[in-house]
């Protein structure tokens, strides 16, 4: 009978000891082993190394579209089936297109015509089958050939210089590489005028039925090379005030820098980068006031097309001491675009970030974390280091709670962590708090992504 007593006392202290430790391990996190912290840091790059081979294998098979003689977009085989950008394609043609986020479709608008179109919503850009797409703009059978797809519809046919034909020039704007696909003709420098647009932040369109480019609702002038409009500078100057931005042109040379490390973690110290992407909004400012309460600065990945609406938000970040960093113009997946429109898409944000706060980011996080080795590439060449990160805080699922953000974060958290949140989450911001409190009773630093691979 004393045998049994003893080995129940026994079992009770073991299981108070392991409830204890437990416990421990949940709140302090400091008993978590090093063999756990590898084991998640691997599965959190390997996420992302998946993603990035799932997106590459679903636009393996790719088309590019061309309308009347004009490139727009690419397309993809998907399953058998090839699919087109529904917008670039359909406003080519004189059509409205308008995202109706309630109903997930677009609609389609021309004269008294009208249409409500199902799409396939490949992170933030619409497709459609290319089938689909000739019933409703009603154009002739598409020509599918040599990866072209060549679509004709009444209107004029443009004519357009072989680029294999004419001298190549790289062009900078800034000192931030635009494009190595400029262009030396007949004694004239021409830019893709597209590229240019894009790279400032404009609305550029064609109408494919006239030959004609625009920049918001100016024509531009210029000439066809490979299908795409180019302009000279001063073409583009008469369309586009480029205040005192610098262009260069220069000869067209491979970079051969050394390639900068893609960074997702900091050094082996208690130091922490809370780190937040996406658009900016009102619901950002009670993130500044928590920020501001606690005295930690973070680092803020911001989308392009959210500044012009947002800019006193901007240098409101700014003047409260935090870093600014590029998330992109529009958060597309970067293995949709062309090397120029990721250039496009990385030099606006700079150049807008920069107008209204003086600060010229160095890191850019690629949305989504879909990226390759020529992405770092293209990224490095405008000046920026690709960071990604080692704690997902898992606010991107909105059916997380603010107390299940800070259990992620708190209990995964090691050092030179580099933290994933998001912005316009009411749940990010109230789970700082405890995230904050927790972290520094550990002896946590909170830092900025500068100040976290300045360590390394």
């Amino acid at each position: 009978m004393k045998r049994i007593i003893v080995s129940f006392l026994a079992a009770v202290v073991v299981l108070a000891v392991v409830l204890t430790f437990s416990r421990f391990i949940t709140q302090t996190g400091e008993i978590l082993s090093k063999t756990r912290f590898n084991w998640y840091e691997a599965k959190t790059q390997k996420e992302i190394e998946n993603g990035n081979a799932l997106a590459e294998e679903r636009l393996e098979k790719k088309f590019y579209v061309f309308v009347n003689g004009i490139f727009l977009d690419v397309g993809y085989d998907w399953d058998g089936v090839i699919y087109v950008p529904i917008r670039s394609i359909s406003e080519s043609l004189n059509w409205q297109a308008n995202w109706i986020p309630d109903l997930g479709v677009i609609q389609l608008v021309k004269d008294e015509e009208e249409a409500y179109v199902d799409i396939v919503n490949f992170f933030g850009k619409g497709y459609v089958s290319l089938e689909r797409l000739e019933e409703l703009l009603k154009f002739e059978k598409p020509m599918i050939h040599g990866g072209n797809i060549e679509i004709y519809h009444p209107g004029v046919r443009i004519a357009s210089i072989d680029i294999g034909r004419v001298r190549r020039l790289t062009f900078y704007m800034d000192g931030m590489k635009m494009t190595d696909r400029a262009i030396e003709y007949q004694g004239q420098q021409y830019i893709p005028s597209r590229i240019f647009a894009m790279s400032l932040g404009r609305v550029f369109r064609y109408d494919a039925t006239q030959g004609l480019a625009y920049i918001d609702d100016n024509t531009i002038e210029g000439i066809f090379v490979d299908g795409d409009a180019y302009s000279t500078l001063e073409q583009l100057k008469n369309v586009e005030d480029t205040g005192e931005l610098t262009f260069e042109f220069r000869n067209l040379t491979p970079s051969e820098d050394q390639l900068m490390p893609v960074i997702s973690k900091g050094p082996e110290e208690k130091v922490m980068a809370l780190t937040f992407d996406d658009y900016l909004g009102d619901k950002v400012w009670p993130l500044l006031d928590v920020l501001d309460r606690y005295g930690v600065k973070g680092t803020f990945f911001v989308i392009g097309n959210s500044i012009e609406a947002n800019k006193e938000l901007l240098m409101e970040i700014s003047e409260r001491g935090h870093e600014l960093a590029n998330h992109t113009w529009d958060h597309y997946n970067n293995h949709t675009l062309t090397d120029d429109e990721v250039r496009a898409q990385l030099i606006s944000t700079q150049v807008l970030i920069h107008r209204y706060t003086g600060q010229k980011p160095r890191y850019f996080r690629p949305p989504g974390g879909y990226y390759d080795r020529n992405m770092v590439r293209i990224a490095q060449d405008i000046g920026l280091q690709t960071v990604l990160w080692s704690l997902n805080s898992t606010d991107a699922d909105k059916k997380n709670s603010a107390g299940r953000i800070k259990g992620v974060v708190t209990q995964w958290a090691h050092p030179g962590a580099i933290v994933v949140m998001h912005l316009n989450r009411e749940t990010t911001v109230d789970s700082l708090p405890g995230i904050i409190a927790t972290m520094k009773d550990r002896g946590y630093r909170f830092v900025t992504v500068s100040e976290i691979i300045g360590k390394q």
